[in-house]
């Protein structure tokens, strides 16, 4: 240091371990999240060029060629016509990219469809299943009726499916756990195949497939997503959740070929999801009537309608249970009257029960309970005379109504003759 030179106080940046350990956190969770880098992070980086467009194009307009204006350079047209030209050559990436910035077109919604649907169909060749199907979901929301609802549609069934892959292994599993064959089923949190999420596959693939049952209504994949939906449903024993599926699919698909089976296991979801027979029964009528249309489907085999009679069974059952416990209460609560009447209920509509035997018993003992308490109350009957008939004095009969004069007899043809008047009491008239 020279010597009138002043020592300065601000410390010069160094290059630590701390620092270099944030930025690899940082590129690392980019890439794992969003698929990009550090060039990708620089907002000052210029977007990709467009390849020039074509020096000249002709369209087949009135029966003849007409050439087609060149859209002028960096205009929308330019930026779809060098899009179409990258997707054209497979380089899929920088045709995203162009897509992308094209998608959010609010004044040409035409151009936005199509930006939003090859912008998917890039993502889905570059293998990114997650974020092509979120884009064909933001197609399918953003523009309902569009000319690529059909493809997108099928493409996110299909990506759906292959997401379950995982959910079909772990029930082929539990049903051998279950049969004895194998001691555990390994669990599938985390996928590291870039095609599908990092976790909560099955989540996701019943999103896409809700939005398939939604935006594809009397398509050929709605009901195929409605039954797979239900299904996973059933498998994590949420019932209240397949019950819809099912039920829906029954009501809306009955000539799908999935519609029997979705029936049964509606059925068996409703009787599943009530709780007991304390709680509400509407679920059980819903489930019996379920039974009722099934057995008329014309498809149903004799072993699925032998199923349904036992189902049938259950539900009358579960139904008589329900009514036996409303008499109980109001017999607990010291309303016998009222008891008596669900005791009867239950033995009129649900004979052949358990229930009707309880509720025989029960109503023999309300009606002996209340003979005593009514012979308690007005004590002995009174005394009867038990003499025969005979011996016991002839009823005197009692007039109760006043004597009418006999009406004289006429004879046929004769003079009609009036009943000679009745003498008058003394002291009246003339005497």
């Amino acid at each position: 240091m020279k010597k009138y030179e002043v020592p300065t106080t601000k410390r010069k940046p160094r290059r630590t371990k701390r620092h270099l350990l944030f930025s690899y956190f940082v590129l690392g969770t980019s890439y794992l999240v969003g698929g990009c880098t550090w060039d990708q992070l620089n907002p000052f980086r210029p977007p990709t060029p467009p390849p020039p467009p074509p020096v000249e194009s002709f369209v087949l307009r009135n029966g003849e060629l007409v050439a087609e204006a060149t859209p002028k350079e960096k205009s929308v047209e330019a930026n779809l016509a060098g899009a179409r030209e990258f997707y054209r050559l497979e380089d899929y990436e920088k045709a995203r990219k162009l897509y992308h910035r094209l998608g959010n077109n609010e004044k040409n919604p035409a151009i936005a469809q199509e930006a939003l649907y090859y912008e998917a169909e890039c993502l889905r060749l570059q293998g990114d299943y997650p974020k092509a199907a979120d884009v064909y979901a933001e197609l399918l929301k953003k523009h309902t009726m569009n000319p690529y609802r059909d493809q997108a549609i099928q493409h996110i069934f299909e990506i759906a499916n292959f997401w379950l892959q995982d959910t079909w292994e772990e029930i082929r599993e539990s049903e051998e756990k279950r049969e004895g064959k194998r001691w555990i089923v390994w669990p599938r949190f985390v996928s590291f195949d870039p095609r599908k999420p990092l976790i909560d596959r099955e989540g996701r693939a019943v999103e896409r497939l809700k939005d398939v049952s939604t935006y594809g209504v009397k398509g050929p994949y709605a009901d195929k997503a409605m039954f797979l939906c239900g299904h996973v449903a059933w498998h994590n024993e949420d019932y209240n959740d397949a019950d819809q599926e099912f039920t829906q699919l029954h009501v809306q698909y009955p000539e799908s070929k999935y519609a029997p089976y979705a029936t049964e296991l509606a059925i068996k979801a409703k009787l599943m999801s009530t709780g007991g027979e304390l709680y509400d029964g509407k679920k059980v009528a819903e489930a019996r009537k379920l039974v009722d249309d099934a057995l008329r489907m014309p498809d149903m085999s004799e072993e699925k309608k032998e199923s349904l009679m036992k189902l049938l069974k259950g539900i009358n059952a579960h139904q008589a249970e329900k009514d036996f416990q409303m008499a109980e209460f109001w017999r607990r609560t010291g309303h016998p009257g009222s008891a008596y009447f669900y005791y009867e209920i239950v033995r009129r509509r649900y004979p052949g029960t358990s229930a009707y035997t309880r509720a025989t018993e029960r109503m023999l003992e309300i009606r002996a309970k209340m003979q005593k308490d009514q012979a308690d109350k007005l004590g002995p009957p009174p005394d009867i005379d038990t003499r025969p008939s005979e011996l016991l004095p002839q009823p005197r009969r009692v007039q109760t109504t006043p004597e009418v004069a006999p009406m004289p007899r006429q004879v046929p043809g004769g003079p009609e003759t009036a009943p000679p008047p009745r003498p008058l009491p003394a002291g009246l008239g003339g005497n």
